[in-house]
């Protein structure tokens, strides 16, 4: 693909590679005068800086497949201490090193290299660290551990010149070899799930994931031996071919939605230059299960999950895991995309005294403590969630603070992202936009957005009323509730039908919750309407005469009545 006009980091890239950058001038870097392209460059070594928190610096630290010895834990956790540094989990299965000064930063990214680390290509325009599950290898789910392959596909691109910083934007890649997972890779750049063809376990691939899109599938299978060719063509298909203009519009997918999938798919097999073979049979996408506080494994002891403060790990927390894996001579660690730790070789009885007694089946974004971009705390109005009833259900929540969606809110059962909204008063508030829709284990839809502004003060409320609604359905999963309801109507038709059973319970309390036949309609106005007239309840005319009115936007008076009605400052 080529581009009329490229950005400015491409133009950066073309006047100093940032491996170049980085043997020529990082050296000689005064923290007081630091440039956009200095902040840039720095970026591709693990070392984040805003010229809103100039004083503040992050290192972020690359945990290939979530596995850290014990020993370069409990390095890392000397250096935080002794820095002052805030440590964090992040939802790739890193680690994060905060409110540190620009030589610290430099110096430690040295010393983590002398651990068996790096921090080399862990942000911007690079090939991120390489996820799968936390129990890979271990687990009696385990088919194909990947921690092997995973290390085979880094040693193409880490610290390699060509690939340092020089990609068109950032390039997520995940690998799961297991049955069963709570953890779901479907938004990544490039996923190599689990599958079977002719007897043989190997991997679909699916391709151009992000955030807010479901990858695709490329209907090829390969074999354990064959990910790392399929890995560097597809990686190189981008490099050589992806966009290079908007910084908005270069990631994988945006080039898939251009070229198509076919003309990237001949794209990537002229540089395979192998046999290709059909997707096989998919294994991969069985759930695990939130509530799995311990998991038995193949040798007999148990793997314990020590849980994080929504990624935030206290000094006080790092201090116990470090003295268990003493006392157990754990000599190895393993970190979830869940923003938790695990802990192989224990018993099955063990006590934690610091481990968060949150649910674990939702991830909070960094939050306005962490990241300019989040709009508030993320991880606070997440410990202020009532998620009793959400835990009983196994509900997955991703409350991400930015339409960054580092939290995988369109990745999850129940999805919000922050916003500001001054709909509902005289004062702006902070609120979420909510997403539901999600079908994730089968690699196979993103959420949607469906209410575009709901005030923190009610959010409880609404999650409430999310439970029961799917209660209602008789759906086993959240996820199954959504393919066989939810996914059936149309957004707007959804956010009626949640705003009105969010009126009758919260503001009439009158009337009872329903949800609406499991099949999809083309005269969705008409069938809501007859639902409502129906239920004959006293007081809700004035949402009648407004689902009759001829609109040219499906539902927008009746939402905008029943957003106010629902939402209003009282």
């Amino acid at each position: 693909m080529s581009e009329i006009k490229i950005n400015k980091i491409e133009k950066l890239k073309r006047s100093l590679r940032p491996y170049d950058y980085y043997t020529e001038r990082i050296g000689e870097l005064d923290p007081a005068q630091l440039s956009e392209a200095d902040r840039f460059y720095l970026k591709n070594f693990g070392v984040y800086n805003h010229k809103l928190r100039p004083e503040n610096f992050i290192l972020r630290i690359r945990v290939p497949g979530g596995r850290i010895s014990t020993e370069a834990f409990e390095s890392l956790v000397k250096m935080a201490g002794s820095a002052g540094s805030r440590m964090i989990l992040t939802s790739r299965a890193q680690l994060e090193l905060h409110d540190l000064d620009l030589k610290t930063a430099l110096h430690y990214s040295k010393e983590v290299e002398r651990i068996g680390l790096g921090t080399w290509q862990t942000y911007t325009d690079n090939i991120r660290n390489i996820v799968t599950d936390p129990l890979d290898g271990l687990s009696a789910d385990t088919k194909i551990e990947v921690y092997g392959i995973i290390l085979a596909l880094q040693r193409l691109f880490l610290k390699n010149p060509d690939f340092v910083g020089m990609l068109p934007r950032k390039f997520n890649t995940a690998i799961s070899g297991t049955l069963g997972s709570d953890a779901y890779f479907c938004g990544n750049d490039l996923f190599f799930g689990l599958a079977r063809r002719d007897g043989e376990y190997g991997f679909n691939l699916y391709a151009g994931g992000k955030s807010s899109e479901i990858a695709t599938d490329l209907d090829i299978f390969c074999r354990p031996d064959e990910v790392a060719p399929f890995f560097e063509a597809v990686v190189r298909t981008y490099m050589e071919e992806g966009p290079r203009g908007s910084r908005t519009k270069t990631r994988l997918f945006h080039m898939l939605q251009s070229v198509g999938t076919d003309t990237f798919k001949k794209m990537v097999l002229q540089r395979y230059k192998g046999e290709p073979r059909g997707r096989g049979e998919r294994l991969y996408g069985s759930f695990a299960g939130f509530g799995q506080e311990c998991t038995r494994l193949k040798e007999g002891t148990f793997a314990h999950r020590y849980k994080s403060s929504f990624g935030e790990l206290l000094s006080t927390q790092a201090e116990e895991i470090v003295a268990l894996c003493k006392e157990y001579d754990v000599q190895q660690l393993r970190l979830g995309c869940d923003q938790n730790l695990y802990i192989p070789g224990l018993p099955e009885k063990v006590a934690f005294s610091g481990s968060s007694d949150r649910y674990a089946g939702i991830v909070a974004c960094a939050g306005s403590k962490y990241c300019i971009y989040s709009l508030f705390d993320t991880k606070e109005e997440s410990a202020n969630l009532t998620l009793q009833r959400v835990a009983e259900r196994e509900i997955s929540v991703g409350f991400s603070g930015c339409l960054k969606g580092c939290a995988r809110h369109a990745f999850s059962d129940i999805g919000f992202v922050g916003i500001r909204t001054g709909l509902y008063g005289e004062k702006a508030e902070r609120g979420i936009r909510l997403y539901l829709g999600a079908e994730y284990s089968k690699t196979e839809r993103a959420a949607r957005l469906i209410l575009y502004a709901v005030p923190l003060r009610c959010l409880n409320n609404l999650l409430d009323l999310l439970v029961s609604l799917f209660e209602m359905s008789g759906c086993s999963r959240f996820e199954a509730f959504a393919a066989s309801v939810i996914n059936r109507y149309s957004t707007e038709a959804l956010a009626f039908w949640l705003l009105m059973n969010y009126y009758r319970r919260y503001v009439t309390e009158t009337g009872p919750l329903f949800i609406p036949d499991a099949e999809s309609r083309d005269d969705e106005k008409e069938y809501f309407t007859a639902q409502i007239e129906r239920a004959g309840i006293q007081g809700e005319e004035a949402v009648l005469s407004r689902l009759k009115q001829k609109e040219e936007f499906s539902f927008r008076e009746a939402i905008v009545f029943l957003e106010k009605a629902s939402f209003a400052v009282r």
